[in-house]
């Protein structure tokens, strides 16, 4: 019994030891060839054969890459075709001198271009009344970007009700973008039942893009 003990000992430093040098049979591999190593344990479906293992780790690390690769490309076509709607956008918005018009069709295009279920449009001028163009305080709207920030992807709970007051309960996920009006600010605020939507480390640079097109048009804009 104490002999067998003291193999287990030894057994267990060397699994030790093996975990923490994971690369030792690289350095030495004329320690494998006077090893012997049976193709596969016969009691269960446990790979031991180091050549196998190697195989099977090799083709997970291929399949694993493969994956990656058409993320990568699936990501690179959906990102040209969120290109080609925000170029098509922009020519629509310099062609539009109209306030209402141009609020309209902000509210069509962004909703499609950024995939939301809801869409809300504030504005801190106190004197323009426009369809679909909300007033809001100018403290609060500005309290929502921080260090001269055009959008606002932190999810506070209260944007929820501020922004989407009769959808607050579906809304899940939310972007606000915020626009120069000469003095004052437009809020866009896009919403989606997806918690997933929208997150914190969304790219926005398309999306930015666009606010400064908008902007140059409103510049014609009283």
């Amino acid at each position: 019994m104490k002999k067998n003990d003291e193999i287990s000992s030894q057994e267990e430093l060397v699994i030790k030891f093996l975990k923490k040098n994971k690369n030792f049979f690289i350095k030495y591999p004329e320690i494998i060839r006077g090893l012997k190593i049976p193709l596969k344990d016969k009691g269960s479906e446990k790979v031991i054969d180091l050549q196998v293992y190697r195989y099977k780790k090799i083709n997970q690390e291929n399949i694993d890459l493969q994956n990656q690769m058409t993320q990568i490309l699936l990501a690179g076509k959906s990102h040209l075709n969120a290109q080609k709607r925000v170029l098509k956008s922009t020519i629509r918005i310099l062609n539009i001198k109209n306030l209402p018009k141009l609020i309209s069709l902000i509210k069509s295009d962004l909703k499609i271009i950024l995939g939301c279920d809801e869409m809300n449009c504030f504005i801190t001028r106190e004197d323009i009344k426009v369809d679909n163009l909300i007033q809001i305080d100018s403290k609060i709207a500005h309290s929502y970007f921080k260090n001269k920030a055009i959008t606002n992807l932190n999810q506070n709970p209260k944007g929820l009700l501020l922004f989407f007051p009769n959808k607050s309960s579906i809304i899940k996920s939310y972007i606000l973008l915020k626009i120069k009006f000469n003095e004052d600010i437009i809020v866009l605020a896009m919403g989606s039942k997806d918690k997933n939507k929208f997150t914190v480390d969304m790219q926005t640079d398309l999306v930015e893009y666009l606010i400064k097109i908008i902007e140059i048009n409103l510049l014609n804009i009283k």
